[in-house]
C-alpha cells in the first residue's frame, strides 16, 4: 500500500542519514550541503515513486504522506541554504531547486520569489549565464500566475537579453514560454504577440538550420490557428503545416513525435473544413504514421517530454549545461536539446481514435458503425491503461493533471458514442453513455463546463426527444445553457471553445422549433421570430452541416406569414446540396424524405414513386430506424395510390415495425 511505503522510504532515508556520521573519520570533513542535498533528493524520490498510486486513490492519508515527504525535502535544501556556508555555484544550484519544487508542489509564490531574487543576483554577481536564464525563466512562470501581464514583460526583457549576447538556444526557451503565455490569453494582442514570437523562432531556426525547432514552431502556430474562429484562420494553420512536411523526410531531424502532431492537426483542419473526402485522406496518412511510430522507442509509451535538438553555438558551453537540463539539456550527439512538455505514444493514440470515431460519425458510416469501433477501442485501451500497475514516479500535480486530461478524453469519447447510438436510434446505449460521461468527470475531476458541458447537455435533450419525453427535451434546449448571444457581430473574436459552445446552441434552438411543430405547441408567428433570430447565425454559417440543418428547418417549419414555394424549394436545394458536400447521409435522407412529402405526396405517377424510393434507400443507408419507417411509410402511400396494393401491404408493414423498434413505449 502507498502509505505504508512512504513510511519506510523516509524512515530508511533518516536512519541512513543517522548512521552517516558514526563512520566519518577525522580526515575526512563533512559536506553538510552535500548531505542535506542528497536527503531532499531521497525524500522527493520516495514522494515521486508513490505519486501515481496516490493519483488513483487521492485519499487523505496517501496525500498526507506524499505533502510530508515533500515538506521534508524542501526543509533539507531550506536549512542548506540557512545554516550552511555554500560555495557560490553550489548555492545557485539549491535555490534553482528549491525553487522548482515551490512551483511544481506548491503554492509558495513569495518564497519561491525571494529565493529566485537571490539566486539572480549571484549568478550575476559569478556570471553564471545558464542558471540565470533558467531562474528567470522559472520567475516569469511564477509571475504568470499572480500577474500574466508581468511575466510577459519581464520574458520580453529576457528575450532582449538573450538575443543581444546570441544565446540562440535560451532565445528558443524563452520565446516558447512566452508564446505559450500568451496563447492562454483570450486577448487578441496577445493572440498576435504569440503568433509573432513563434514567427520569430521559425525565421531563427532557418537561419540557424535548426529544423527541429522550426517544425515545432509551426506546429505551435497551427494550433493558435486552430483555437481561433477567423475567416483565414485555416488557411494559415494549413500553411504552418505545410512547413512542416518540407522536413519530413529528413531522416536526421525525424522526430516521431512531431510528426505524429503534424497529422494530428491536419485532420483536425479537415474536420473544421468537413470536406469528407480530404478528411479520409488525411486520417489514412495520419493511421499510416501512427502506425509507423508504434515500433519507434524513440517515442515514450510513457514519458510526456521531448527533446527537440539545437546546433551548439560557439558560446553555447556558458549557457547550456547539466544543470539547467530541465529546459536545456545536453544530448548524447553534444547537441543542447529543448526539453518541452508533450503527450506520451498512448495518450498521442487516444487522440488519433477520438479522431477517427469523429470522421466516420460525420460521414455517418452507420452500417458498419465503424466511427463506433475506432471510439470504443480507444475508450478501451484507456481505460485498460488506468488498470495497468504503474512503475514510473511523477510529480503528484502533474500526475493529477494528466490523470484529469484522460479523463476529459474518455468523457468525450464517451460523447460521441453516444451521438452514434443516437444516429441509430439506440436510445439505451446513448443513456448508457451519457451517464458514463457524468460518473467518469464525478471520478475524475472533470468540470462539465465549457464545450464539454455544452455538449453533454445537449445530448441529454437529444436523448429525451428521441425517446418522445418533449416536454423535458424542450426544457433542456430553451434553458440557460442555451441561450443565443445578445449581439451576432464581434464572431471574429471568439476563440474556438466559444464557436462550439455557440454552434450547439443554434442547434439546439433548431431542435427546439422542430419540437414546437408538435399539436397545441405550434405557434406561427413565435416561429418566424425564433428564424429571424437564427437566420443571420446560421445563413453562410462556416459549418457547412448547421446551415444545412437551418434550411431543412426553414422548408418545414410554419411561419406567419407562410413562406413562398419558391423559397420552400431554393431551401430544399441548398439542404440537398450541403449533405451531398459532407457526405451527410443523416441530413440527406431527412432531405429526400421532406421533399417527397412535400411535392410528390398523393401524386399518381413514376416520378413520385422515384422521389419516394429514394428517400426509402438513403433512409436505409442512414441506419435511423425511425427515418426509415417514415420513409417507408411514405413509400407505401405512394404503392397505395398508384394502385400497387401488395407492395404497399408489404412496405407499410414493414414500416409499422420499425416504427415500434423505434419507439416502442408509444
Amino acid at each position: 500500500m502507498p502509505a505504508p511505503h512512504s513510511r519506510s522510504a523516509s524512515t530508511s532515508v533518516l536512519a541512513s542519514g543517522s548512521q552517516v556520521q558514526p563512520i566519518q573519520t577525522p580526515n575526512v570533513p563533512l559536506d553538510r550541503s552535500l548531505l542535506l542535498m542528497s536527503l531532499a533528493e531521497e525524500f522527493f524520490d520516495a514522494a515521486h515513486s508513490i505519486a501515481p498510486s496516490v493519483t488513483l486513490s487521492r485519499t487523505g492519508e496517501n496525500v498526507e504522506v506524499y505533502e510530508k515527504l515533500i515538506s521534508t525535502g524542501l526543509a533539507c535544501l531550506d536549512t542548506a541554504l540557512s545554516h550552511v556556508r555554500l560555495a557560490p555555484r553550489v548555492e545557485a544550484n539549491i535555490r534553482l531547486r528549491y525553487a522548482g519544487v515551490l512551483y511544481e508542489e506548491t503554492e509558495n509564490f513569495m518564497e519561491a520569489e525571494i529565493a529566485l531574487s537571490k539566486g539572480i543576483a549571484l549568478c550575476d554577481r559569478n556570471h553564471y549565464y545558464d542558471l540565470k536564464y533558467a531562474m528567470q525563466l522559472l520567475l516569469a512562470q511564477f509571475m504568470f500566475k499572480k500577474s500574466p501581464k508581468a511575466s510577459l514583460k519581464a520574458l520580453d526583457s529576457y528575450i532582449s537579453n538573450a538575443e543581444a549576447y546570441q544565446h540562440i538556444s535560451w532565445v528558443y526557451a524563452l520565446r516558447f514560454e512566452r508564446a505559450a503565455h500568451s496563447l492562454e490569453s483570450s486577448s487578441l494582442t496577445d493572440y498576435h504577440a504569440a503568433l509573432q514570437n513563434l514567427r520569430s523562432i521559425a525565421k531563427l531556426a532557418g537561419e540557424q538550420n535548426d529544423r527541429p525547432i522550426y517544425m515545432m514552431a509551426s506546429l505551435m502556430e497551427a494550433m493558435a490557428h486552430l483555437k481561433s474562429t477567423g475567416p483565414e484562420s485555416m488557411e494559415h494553420a494549413q500553411r504552418a503545416i505545410a512547413a512542416v512536411w518540407a522536413y519530413q523526410l529528413d531522416s536526421d531531424n525525424r522526430i516521431p513525435q512531431l510528426l505524429g502532431l503534424a497529422h494530428i492537426l491536419d485532420v483536425a483542419c479537415s474536420l473544421r473544413q468537413g470536406n469528407p473526402t480530404v478528411m479520409i485522406n488525411k486520417l489514412k496518412l495520419m493511421q499510416t504514421m501512427m502506425d509507423e511510430a508504434l515500433r519507434d522507442p524513440t517515442w515514450s509509451t510513457t514519458s510526456n517530454v521531448i527533446a527537440i535538438p539545437i546546433n551548439r553555438a560557439q558560446n553555447s558551453s556558458q549557457v547550456v549545461s547539466p544543470d539547467t537540463r530541465t529546459v536545456l539539456g545536453i544530448g548524447n550527439d553534444g547537441r543542447d536539446n529543448l526539453m518541452l512538455s508533450f503527450v506520451s505514444k498512448k495518450d498521442a493514440f487516444s487522440i488519433t481514435y477520438l479522431l477517427c470515431g469523429m470522421v466516420f460519425l460525420h460521414r455517418n458510416s452507420t452500417s458498419d458503425q465503424k466511427g463506433f469501433k475506432y471510439l470504443e477501442t480507444g475508450l478501451n485501451s484507456l481505460e485498460a491503461d488506468m488498470r495497468a500497475p504503474r512503475a514510473s514516479s511523477g510529480v503528484l500535480p502533474d500526475c493529477i493533471a494528466t490523470l484529469q486530461w484522460r479523463g476529459q478524453i474518455m468523457c468525450y469519447l464517451n460523447c460521441y458514442m453516444a451521438f452514434c447510438a443516437a444516429a441509430i436510434t439506440d436510445w439505451a446505449t446513448a443513456k448508457g453513455h451519457i451517464e458514463k460521461v457524468e460518473t467518469t468527470a464525478r471520478d475524475f475531476d472533470v468540470p462539465l463546463v465549457g464545450p464539454l458541458g455544452s455538449v453533454l447537455v445537449y445530448l441529454t435533450g437529444v436523448y429525451y426527444q428521441g425517446i418522445g419525453d418533449l416536454d423535458t427535451a424542450l426544457e433542456i434546449f430553451q434553458g440557460k445553457t442555451f441561450e443565443l448571444p445578445a449581439e451576432t457581430g464581434k464572431t471574429n473574436m471568439m476563440n474556438s471553445a466559444d464557436q462550439v459552445e455557440r454552434d450547439i446552441a443554434l442547434l439546439a434552438a433548431l431542435n427546439s422549433l422542430w419540437i414546437l411543430q408538435d399539436g397545441d405547441r405550434k405557434n406561427p408567428s413565435r416561429n418566424t421570430t425564433l428564424i429571424a433570430r437564427l437566420e443571420p447565425l446560421c445563413k453562410s454559417h462556416p459549418n457547412k452541416d448547421i446551415e444545412t440543418a437551418f434550411n431543412l428547418v426553414m422548408a418545414t417549419v410554419e411561419t406567419h406569414p407562410a413562406a413562398a414555394l419558391f423559397q420552400v424549394k431554393n431551401c430544399l436545394r441548398a439542404a440537398l446540396n450541403g449533405a451531398q458536400t459532407t457526405a451527410n447521409t443523416q441530413f440527406l435522407c431527412i432531405t429526400l424524405s421532406v421533399m417527397c412529402n412535400r411535392f410528390f405526396s398523393n401524386v399518381v405517377g413514376a416520378q413520385a414513386e422515384k422521389s419516394a424510393q429514394a428517400a426509402s434507400v438513403q433512409a436505409q443507408k442512414s441506419g435511423n430506424i425511425l427515418w426509415r419507417s417514415v420513409a417507408d411509410g411514405m413509400l407505401a402511400q405512394c404503392y397505395e395510390v398508384n394502385g400497387k396494393a401488395a407492395d404497399a401491404k408489404f412496405t407499410r408493414d414493414h414500416a409499422f415495425k420499425l416504427a415500434q423498434m423505434a419507439l416502442p413505449d408509444i
